[in-house]
This record gives C-alpha cells, structure tokens and sequence, in this order.
C-alpha cells in the first residue's frame, strides 16, 4: 500500500505549502531538492529487501508513510518550518538505509572486515554447531553463520552508517560519481545534521539531550526565524518509525513473495492486520479488521509488546519533552497497551482469552539470593570462591587475547579489619565502564560475555578464541551466600585513573546498590577490577568459608588449600596473601602449569588435602606410584592436552589391608581450569564442560574417538601392570567398554575359575547348552591370596559354589551422560513388542541392555559359539527373579553343603 506523502498534513503546512508569503523561494527549492534526494533514495531502499528479506517493508514506502505517522504524532498546531521538515524528510530517507549492502561502497567485503563481524560469525557458527548432530557436514552450517553475522551486523551498523550516507559519493558504472543529495549548499548546511539525526534513531531517549544540545541557527540564506531544532525533530523521527506498525509495513502480495519464517513471519502477520491508527485524544488507537484465532496467538502477542513498547517510547519522550520545555506531541500513550484484555477490544481474539501469564518475579531480590546461592549450589560456600575468582580470571583473559601482555594473574586476599574477615579478589584484566559495571552485575541470568553488546565493545575478542568460564550470568551472585557487604571497583582498560568506578551492595542483595566514581586515593591505575567482600562468618568456623572450626590449620594454609583444589588446571597465575602475619604474597601456582608438572606434583596438588579422610588419603598415597607410571595424556583437535588421567578400578581394595573405601576413586573435572565435578573410577584431571549452570556437574571436553583412544591405552596398561589384580583387570576393561573401547586382552567377567577373557567364554560356551549370568549386585567376588575367586552372597554373606556354566558380570553402565552421548541401543531388537506389566520381555532388554560393556561382550560370545542369530537367542532367553508368578530366582549351593542362596539372574539356551 503507497502513502501520498504529498497529502500528509505535515507536508501540506511546510515543504508542500503553497503560500507565497516571504521565504516561500527558499521553501521551493528545499522541496526541490528533498523531491530529488528522494528519487535517488528510492532505489537504494530497495535493495534492503535483498539483504534483509526476512524484515517487514524498509522500502521507499515505509519511509512515505512516516511523513502521515509524524502527521498523526505532532497535529496542525505543532511548531515546525520548512528547514526542519527538510531535515526531518532527509533523515527519513537515510535512517534504515544502512540495512542494505548498497549503502556500503565496499559490499560484502566491507561488512565482513568490521571488527565485529569474525566475533558475530564465531557466535553464530558455535549456536549452530551445538543445536545439529556431531557427524553434520559443517560447510553448511558456516554459510548460515555467514549470512546471519552479515545481518547482525548490518542491523548493528545501520544507523551509524546512516549518518554518513549524505555526504557519501555514488559510484554508476560507467565511471563517475554522484551524491545522493545533489544541491552542494543545502548538504553543506544541512547534511551532517541530518545524517546526526538519521543515526540518533538507536540512542537512548535520555541520550538524546547530550547529542542535541542547542537549537540551530537559520541558514544564511534562509529566513532567520527557520532555526533548526535538532532534538525536537530527532523525537520526530524515533516516534514516527517506532508506530509505523500497520499493513503499509508488510504487505500481504510482500509477505507471499519473501515467505519470511520464525519470529519475522510473526511480526509480518500482526503488522498486515493492523489498520492505519488514529488519534483519540492524546492516545494512538490500533485496530484490527480480522480476528486472531487461537494458531495465531504467538502473533498477537508480539503485536501486545509492540504496542507496549510504542506506549514506552512515547511517554519517555513526552517526559523529555516537558522536562526541557520543549512542544509536546499530540500523542503521549497508546490505547490498551497496558492491558492484553484491553488491547484485545481494539484487535480482537478468537477462542482464547489473552490473559497476561507473562512470568514475573515479585520478589527479585529474593529470588536472586536463592538462586544465586544455596538453593542453587547447596551448603557448599567455597563455590562463591570458586565463582569469584573465575570471573577474575575470565576478565585477564579477555585482557590478554585483546591486548596481550604477561600480567596474566589474580591475587585473593584475606585480611581481619575489626572483628571482621574481609575476602578480596584482585584482577588487572580487561575492567568494565560504568554502564558495563551495571548490567553485568544486576542482570541475573544473563551473561554478557556471548552477547551482541561484548562484540560491539570488544571487538575480535571472541574470534580470537576467548571462551568465558562463566557462561550463565549467576556465578557472581555466589558471592552473597558468604558476604553482606560487597563492593566491586572497577577499571576499563586504557580508561584514565580518574574514570574508576565503584558498585555498593551495601546489605547484600536486600537493598538497590549504589554507583559511585572512586575518589582519588580509590582510584586503580592500569585497567582491572577488585571485588572486597566483609564476609558474614570467621572462614574458621563451621558456618564460614572452610566450614569447619578445627583450629589446628591457620586460615592461610586453608585458605591455600582450598584454592588450589578449587583452580587446579587455571589458566591464568593464582596468588595468595593469608590473614596470617609475615606470609606476604605467594604465588600458588602459574597459569597452565598443570600441563607440564611432573606427574607426582600433579597428583599430590589434586590428591593431597588436609580435610580428606586418613583412610582415603591413604588410598590415594598408595595411587601415587600407579598415577606417575600409568597416566597418560588426552588432547583436542589441536594438540593441545586437555587431561592426565588413568583407569583406577581395583587397585584400593588392595592398598592397606581390612579397609574399604567409599566412594571409590576418582578423577576430577574442571571447567574453565575450576573444579566443577568428578568421574569414579579414575584418576587424574579432565578439561571438562558443565552440564548444568551451578558447574557442579560436567564431563571431560574430549571427543569420543579421543576417550576410546586414551581407555584402550589404559587397558593395555593395566592388563600388564605390576599393580594389577584380577579384580582391577576386570573393572578396567568394563569401564573401557564403556567408551565403545575394544579390549579382547581384559575380563569380561568371573567363572567358576576366576576372570574370563572373551575369546575363552568363546571357547567355554561351545561346550555349554546354556549360560547364566548373575549380576554382580547379587554375588561379591573376592579373591584369595593364590587368586582364586570366591563368590559371596549379598544378603547373608554365605560363600556359595558358582556353576560350572555361570558368568558374574558387572551390569552395564554407559561412560557418557546422556546429553553428551546416548548409550548405543540393539537395532536388531527395535521392534521389540508390546511391554506388559510383570511380564519379561527379553526382546526389549536385549535392545536397551545388550550393546553396552561387558553385557554385550556376553551376549555376542553366546551368538558366536553357538552359531545363532539374536532374534533366535532371544526367544530362550529367560529372566529368573520373583515376580507376580512366584520365586523364580536361581538356586546357589553354599560351600558349607548346609543351605542354598537364591539370587536374580539371567540364562540363556542354546536355540
């Protein structure tokens, strides 16, 4: 649908006027030559459709209309002069004209040389990797990156480069040049002003007074009464764009051909059912001539936050306007835009009722406590540490890949002021403004290190390979479960000393904070920041940081050792300087170190705690030797080492004699270079990445290929150690197996005999019509000092005499969560029927259970000494436990000759 803009009133009463009173030749030619700026604007809007073909109309049309939306906004009575309408109608023609590639002399190259675009390509192409499959051919989703970074930074950049369009030459192909406003004078005159307010569409409204300060002289040859006021015709511009919202922004023959998807086609269907609106009283009416049906809810909602937000815009510049006594508009709110059951008079609904469910939080602050604190990461203080300092960290890195440089450290102070401990965590990394210092630290949830805004203020930072620790925006919300009075100073890099800024949670999260500029003897020097924090407890006491109150461990050497069990693999140095007197400041360990320690350093740095239990502190001393021999190291795509781990199964219930250990060894994971969570089973330490945002659960970043690798090297290692035992063979080829490793050389269970390898299970069921096999929660399997096998019974604990055609075996278990890696599933058995209650379905058993560990080690021997298919094996597959139909269980005679034990198990026959 065109607008004659001719017909506006707007037009009509300044450039279009026909009055021949005094200046009406100056107005002739300022119409002139706004006729002409528009007629070589009009193909250079066109081309945004190219670039943008998913937003709703930019064209020549939408910028006709907001002459009549400005006509609406502003009355018959509103003052402007021709020289303002002529800046007003040429900062129309350029404020979209940057989202099209036409408006850049260079094209595609230009855009992909911003500093921002590498940055907006990385972030597009890591979504799109995380949302497809692993296998999925990558040059695909590297020219979707491509063209959404190329948007996102025209989008970004449109406005910017609106303000230089007017004074930008034209190249036509045969050679000469043109601009798009052809009278010299009047783009002398007027150009930079209207590329200034062309651009100020994307200020803020409270920024718009620091950029538009004065009112403008007349032009020379311009009645002196046609001054030029540069905000009140900025305020035009933002509003008549902002409520253009109607089907003259997206046609409906437009919306067939673009064929726009997701939220576009969303924004594309309410704008096209949406009538032109009117003005009742001071409100702007939006109506709807057709309903939307309960399918088309999504759309009407996102027309509900348009309204809003046009309702926003306009009272924030209505109150600018009266603040500084400027004409106010006609229009200062928008009907129904505070009520979805109002709004819903105005653009009616169809069997729905659009009720507000929108979600909330009454009591924020409230809410960020809890879960910012225990309820999110549990009793566990040591985690606002933990947060803390990877933030820390996270800051000198971003520093060091931006601007380099080898100060690569962050030193945490504990002192007592008083009768209070006071933790501070220093860095000299990349700092923050005033306005970053804010949002970072008050915006739950989001994290601005991924976002649009980090790319625009820190340029080439993600593509120059930075990678945040902290990716969830809550971690520095930790802080308040052991403080409550928290200050953070702050530098920007490169800033002067003078721009230090100071953000107060004077109570906690209880209170608003406050803002303040350092003052002198405050002030940072250099770039970083400092967080101090008065902490609510003594750290020694059970209720403090190291939540205990023993006291025969001074607060430095605790605090020493919980920092380095918590940044163990840090990247960048970690220092310390205790509350203890004559420590000074100590270096606890360099950045990437771990890396290159030698292997019983590394260990004892992991292992060796003062608050671990004697007993477990004396199983890993007895893993020291077995770590320095058998670790070996796991790497990325790159080379680069990403863990120093070994297989560990076995080898603790053998260290000191008459102890049993629970929980059994384990490696641990770190995410950033931060303890996070651990692996059974293993010794060592994983580069890992969170499966949830407390970073309390993770797993190793290794690619499957890479853990298949390191187990089948592990097997081997264990299967001629001198520390193995028949016990530690068997759990480290089931834990191998678990990872899809292939290790014929290790047990897949125990026989009568002691361990079986699987080509002599092979071997022993040619000569069997059956097989049994009986989990291992249902028999103990021991060994004696000759190494031969015993078979206890878990319920009684009676020895029992396992038959000659039985197997105990370790049930499967699956190495990988399942948001990393489902365990495999049977394909043979996919169609395994139907599943009633208390009736075994050996089909589906075998289709969830029989391609993992030792189970499927078992069950392809059966099919391979037997000569069978497995849907036959199937159909004599028998489950022997108690059910509806009575006492299946198997029957074990015990040693003694005196009683028998009964325990779940399986058997197979021969078909």
């Amino acid at each position: 649908m065109t607008t004659d803009f001719m017909q506006s009133r707007l037009w009509l009463r300044t450039l279009g006027s026909d009055d021949a009173g005094p200046g009406s030749a100056q107005r002739d030619q300022l119409r002139a030559s706004y006729l002409q700026f528009r007629s070589v604007v009009r193909d250079l809007a066109g081309e945004i459709a190219a670039s943008m073909p998913m937003f709703t109309d930019h064209s020549i049309e939408h910028i006709d209309a907001l002459w009549d939306t400005a006509s609406l906004l502003t009355g018959d009575n509103f003052p402007i002069n021709p020289a303002e309408a002529f800046v007003m109608g040429g900062a129309f023609l350029l404020h979209d004209l940057g989202m099209g590639l036409a408006a850049f002399p260079g094209g595609v190259d230009e855009i992909v040389a911003d500093p921002i675009y590498d940055d907006l390509f990385a972030m597009a192409l890591a979504k799109l990797k995380a949302a497809s499959s692993s296998g999925d051919d990558e040059d695909p989703l590297r020219k979707i990156a491509r063209e959404d970074a190329i948007s996102t930074v025209l989008r970004l950049r449109h406005a910017k480069q609106a303000e230089r369009l007017v004074s930008q030459r034209f190249r036509i192909p045969g050679g000469s040049e043109f601009p798009l406003l052809e009278n010299t004078e009047l783009r002398t005159a007027f150009g930079p002003t209207i590329g200034r307010i062309a651009h100020s569409h994307w200020f803020d409204v409270d920024d718009l007074p620091n950029h538009f300060p004065n009112v403008l002289g007349s032009y020379a040859r311009h009645p002196d009464n046609w001054h030029v006021d540069t905000l009140k015709i900025a305020c035009i511009l933002r509003l008549a764009d902002a409520v253009h919202i109607d089907s003259r922004r997206a046609p409906t023959y437009l919306h067939a051909f673009r064929r726009p998807t997701g939220e576009s086609n969303r924004h594309w269907y309410f704008q096209q059912r949406l009538t032109r609106p009117r003005v009742t009283a001071d409100r702007l009416e939006y109506t709807s001539n057709q309903v939307f049906e309960v399918s088309e809810a999504a759309a009407w909602w996102l027309a509900f936050d348009a309204i809003g937000m046009i309702d926003r815009e306009l009272g924030k510049v209505d109150a600018l306007c009266a603040d500084l006594g400027k004409a106010r508009f006609l229009v200062r709110s928008v009907a129904g835009a505070e009520s979805p059951d109002r709004l819903a008079r105005f653009i009616p609904t169809s069997g729905w009722r659009p009720i507000d469910a929108t979600l909330r939080v009454s009591q924020v602050s409230d809410v960020v406590s809890r879960l910012g604190g225990k309820e999110l990461y549990g009793n566990r203080p040591e985690i606002a540490l933990r947060e803390t300092v990877a933030n820390a960290a996270d800051a000198v890195r971003a520093r060091s890949r931006l601007y380099g440089g080898s100060d690569l450290a962050v030193l945490v102070r504990m002192k007592k002021e008083g009768e209070s401990f006071w933790l501070t965590v220093e860095d000299r990394g990349i700092g923050m403004s005033a306005e970053r210092l804010v949002s970072a630290l008050t915006d739950f949830g989001y994290s601005h290190w991924q976002s649009t805004e980090m790319a625009r203020e820190y340029p080439g930072l993600i593509s120059r390979g930075f990678k945040s620790t902290g990716k969830f925006g809550i971690g520095f919300f930790s802080i308040f479960m052991i403080a409550d009075y928290v200050e953070v100073k702050s530098l920007k890099h490169f800033d002067a000393a003078t721009e230090t800024n100071i953000l107060v949670f004077p109570n906690g999260l209880s209170t608003r904070p406050l803002l303040r500029v350092a003052e002198e003897g405050e002030r940072l020097h250099g770039g970083g920041t400092v967080l101090r924090a008065k902490l609510k407890h003594d750290p020694l006491s059970d209720d403090g940081l190291f939540q205990t109150d023993i006291l025969n461990k001074s607060r430095t050497h605790m605090l020493r050792s919980l920092l380095l069990e918590l940044c163990a693999l840090a990247d960048v140095d970690i220092q310390l300087d205790g509350p203890d007197e004559g420590v000074g400041v100590e270096t606890l360990l360099r950045g990437n170190d771990w890396k290159t320690l030698p292997p019983r350093d590394l260990f004892r740095r992991i292992y060796q705690s003062s608050e671990m239990d004697p007993a477990e502190q004396a199983m890993y001393d007895a893993y020291e030797d077995v770590f320095a021999e058998h670790a070996r190291e796991l790497r990325d795509e790159n080379g680069d080492i990403i863990g120093r781990a070994l297989l560990a199964s076995g080898l603790e219930s053998e260290t000191v004699k008459d102890l049993w250990w629970w929980p059994s060894p384990r490696a641990q994971v770190y995410v950033g270079g931060f303890h996070a969570h651990h692996i059974y089973d293993c010794l060592g330490a994983f580069c890992g990445a969170p499966l949830k945002a407390d970073r309390l659960s993770a797993f190793p970043v290794a690619t499957t290929d890479e853990l298949r690798r390191w187990a089948e090297s592990q097997a081997e290692l264990v299967r001629r150690s001198k520390f193995a035992t028949a016990r530690s063979r068997y759990g480290a080829g089931d834990l191998a197996r678990s990872v899809g490793a292939d290790v014929p050389l290790l047990p897949c269970g125990f026989v009568e005999g002691g361990e079986i390898l699987p080509a002599d299970l092979v071997a022993m069921l040619r000569n069997c019509d059956e097989l049994v096999m009986i989990p291992s929660w249902e028999l103990h399997v021991f060994h004696r000092e000759d190494g031969t096998a015993m078979y206890i019974d878990q319920t009684r604990g009676r020895q029992v005499i396992l038959p000659s055609h039985a197997i105990v075996y370790d049930y499967p278990r699956w190495f990988f969560p399942p948001e990393i890696l489902k365990a495999p599933k049977d394909s043979r058995f996919s169609e395994f029927g139907a599943v009633e209650r208390g009736k075994w379905n050996p089909r589906r058993w075998w289709h969830h259970t029989g391609k993992v560990g030792s189970t499927k080690i078992i069950l392809e021997a059966a099919l391979l000494a037997w000569e069978c298919q497995p849907l036959a094996l199937a159909d004599r597959f028998e489950c022997l436990d108690f059910d509806e139909s009575g006492d299946r269980r198997l029957v074990l005679e015990c040693l003694d000759g005196v009683g028998e034990a009964r325990v779940d198990a399986y058997r197979l026959h021969r078909p």
